[in-house]
């Protein structure tokens, strides 16, 4: 008995591991949506604070709102992939793409602005369909896969369209650049996907099952659910998302570039793992997606009336992304 209470920890050791570093990053590892708050709460103070005059205006949120349009709307798609344990690499390829194909069937075909958009969003489910086939169908792994679709997509829509097109026309420009309440219209379209996709896979049954899927695919499949069929319209939705971020871009800027979404799979993807997501999939929220957009843009944001140059944005992102994961290890060794 008093080799026992020897050997136990004392209350103060107790209270020194209750509150210690390894508690706190357990803590920060699991409340991904609370810490992000907290973090874009304290950086908007911060910034308040010392930029009043530069960052606390109308001007400078609707800037910070419509540059996370465009991510919000690709990490919706990207979160219910990685949820069941995959992921796209060549949406910001199938942005381009779409981009232009909406741009080529209103600038060249002349075609009415609303077939045009619906052209290029059917477009960028097409490119997603062809993902989904080659991971499901012919099982390439999903990194092999996209990587290998994300060149040919890009080389695809530049054999397409040379270096572009520009302009497309001022009714198809409409619907990028149209103002409600202060924000422009692909703000308002990332809410609504925003809501609607939230909404959808934290309460629907059919959406679910994904969970399953990236918890055990195995076990899923067995179960009766249908992975390979689930698995192929996750693609099919990531890139009609992509699509549709494609055309609200190209109507934005009254143009379709071949340079579109170059590279925004980093932030994409470092959204979506910062929000919660795990590469071992079955874990994540799309709310916790939205936050891990918001808080880059305000890095960005930071980083931009600070005057600090786009380089280092690709190295503060990619490190951010390097947090992200380690948190997600940290939470699977101590969870084992």
């Amino acid at each position: 008995m008093v080799d026992a209470l020897l050997r136990a920890p004392s209350p103060k050791a107790i209270r020194h591991r209750a509150f210690g570093p390894s508690r706190l990053i357990g803590f920060l590892a699991n409340s991904r949506e609370v810490t992000l708050i907290v973090l874009i709460a304290a950086l908007s103070v911060t910034m308040t604070v010392v930029y009043p005059d530069n960052f606390a205006t109308w001007y400078n949120f609707s800037a910070v709102m419509l540059n996370a349009a465009q991510t919000g709307i690709l990490v919706t798609g990207m979160m219910l992939l990685m949820i069941a344990g995959m992921f796209d690499l060549s949406i910001g390829s199938t942005l381009a793409f779409s981009g232009v194909v909406a741009g080529a069937l209103v600038s060249w075909w002349g075609l009415p602005p609303e077939l045009g958009l619906l052209g290029g969003i059917v477009a960028g489910a097409a490119l997603g369909a062809l993902n989904g086939f080659i991971v499901t169908r012919i099982r390439i792994n999903a990194l092999i896969a996209t990587l290998a679709t994300m060149a040919i997509y890009r080389g695809i829509t530049q054999l397409l369209s040379g270096t572009g097109i520009t302009p497309i026309g001022d009714d198809f420009a409409t619907y990028g650049q149209s103002v409600f309440l202060g924000l422009q219209t692909p703000f308002w379209v990332m809410l609504f996907i925003v809501i609607a996709g939230g909404w959808a896979v934290a309460r629907t049954r059919f959406f679910r099952q994904y969970y399953f899927i990236g918890g055990n695919a195995r076990a899923a499949q067995l179960s009766g659910i249908r992975v390979q069929r689930l698995t192929l319209i996750a693609f099919v939705i990531m890139g009609g998302l992509a699509g549709l971020a494609g055309v609200l871009g190209a109507a934005r800027l009254n143009s379709a570039v071949v340079t579109a979404g170059l590279g925004i799979e980093l932030a994409v993807i470092t959204a979506t793992v910062l929000g919660g997501a795990s590469l071992r999939g079955g874990e994540g929220s799309v709310l916790g997606g939205v936050l891990g957009v918001l808080f880059i843009a305000l890095v960005q944001n930071t980083l931009i009336i600070n005057g600090i140059g786009v380089f280092w944005q690709n190295i503060i992102i990619g490190s951010v992304l390097l947090l992200a994961v380690s948190l997600d290890r940290f939470k699977q060794v101590h969870r084992g």
